[in-house]
């Protein structure tokens, strides 16, 4: 069977990690990488055996044998990258989030409807062995519903500028909470129906950050969905470099908490002693890049579509929207 010829643009730490996986997709064959900073495109080229590495990633599509493209560019530039190569009539997976605005997103899928090629938006989560079995948990109905699912975390600005941008990169609430609200969806098999969200942004005029505009980058939001769960995510990427705050991931049930200990394990504890789920840990990306190669040579849906990405980033332009405000919004009314 004919390999799959893969061009991956981008060759920052989400490119590497691309072109590192599809250099392990025994179905695949990376053809090409296309970064403007040379060095970087040739470094990931000879790291993981591509054909060929390009400055100009207009260029890199015209490279024959092409047939899928891993995105991986600020997320302000997907909607460009992403539709060009549907046009050459090349399957697409996209890192997340799918886009910084919703219009970008509802191009995306839509070209990828009117050229028939496949589209898959990278939650790589939605792989993790840990998570699948949380599904399986919640699902059961052991500890009971609804539940509350809890992350927290904290950190310094961060060394991406483009990532803490309005524009490129949306900050921690386009580009971290969809993982959390794309994962929600996924563990509660329910869709968000209402947001609530309050925050700052630390780094406003930060040296750090010149010619930077930050978005909100410290808030908490919660989202409700229709199964009744709720999930809360209190998050930083504006603290003084040097310094971070605590860190918290568990869900609460009625019957029980359990406890994510870095998508490694679980522990649950009931009334009587706790259960340890160990040895859970699985690499997501790999696991993520087989199955999208898996689904174009088969014909088969991917697991992460482009509306997956589009519903967790309605769900992080609301919470923007509602920190501005101080009022919920609701998303039950909102054509998904």
């Amino acid at each position: 069977m004919a390999k799959l010829g893969v061009c991956v643009i981008g060759a920052g730490d989400m490119g590497r990690k691309h072109a590192e996986c599809w250099a392990q997709v025994e179905e695949a064959r990376l053809i090409a990488v296309a970064d403007p900073d040379v060095e970087r495109a040739r470094k990931s080229c000879e790291d993981h055996g591509a054909d060929r590495w390009f400055a100009d990633w207009r260029e890199a599509l015209e490279e024959p044998g092409i047939q899928a493209v891993s995105v991986c560019v600020p997320s302000g530039y997907h909607r460009e990258c992403a539709v060009a190569a549907m046009e050459h009539g090349y399957h697409v997976l996209c890192e997340k989030p799918i886009a910084v605005a919703e219009n970008d997103a509802l191009a995306m899928i839509q070209t990828a409807e009117r050229t028939g090629v496949t589209f898959a938006v990278a939650f790589c989560k939605r792989f993790s062995n840990a998570l699948r079995r949380l599904r399986e948990i919640i699902a059961g109905g052991e500890l009971g519903r609804p539940v509350m699912y809890r992350f927290c975390t904290g950190w310094e600005i961060r060394f991406k500028l483009w990532i803490m941008d309005r524009t490129l990169g949306g900050g921690p609430i386009v580009d971290l909470a969809c993982h959390y609200f794309d994962q929600w969806r996924f563990l509660f098999d329910a869709d968000p129906v209402r947001v609530k969200a309050s925050g700052m942004t630390f780094s406003a005029g930060a040296p750090e950050l010149p010619g930077v505009e930050p978005e909100l980058d410290t808030a908490t939001v919660l989202v409700e969905y229709d199964s009744g769960d709720v999930g809360m995510i209190s998050v930083s990427w504006g603290l003084p470099r040097g310094t971070r705050g605590g860190g918290l991931e568990d869900l609460l049930a009625p019957h029980g908490v359990v406890t994510v200990h870095g998508l490694q394990k679980l522990t649950i504890a009931r009334p009587g002693g706790e259960e340890v789920l160990d040895g859970l840990g699985n690499d997501m990306y790999l696991d993520q890049t087989r199955a999208f190669a898996q689904a174009v040579l088969a014909g088969a849906p991917v697991s992460t579509t482009g509306t997956d990405g589009l519903m967790a980033l309605r769900v992080s332009l609301a919470a923007i929207e509602s920190a501005r405000t101080g009022e919920a919004v609701e998303l039950a009314d909102r054509d998904h």
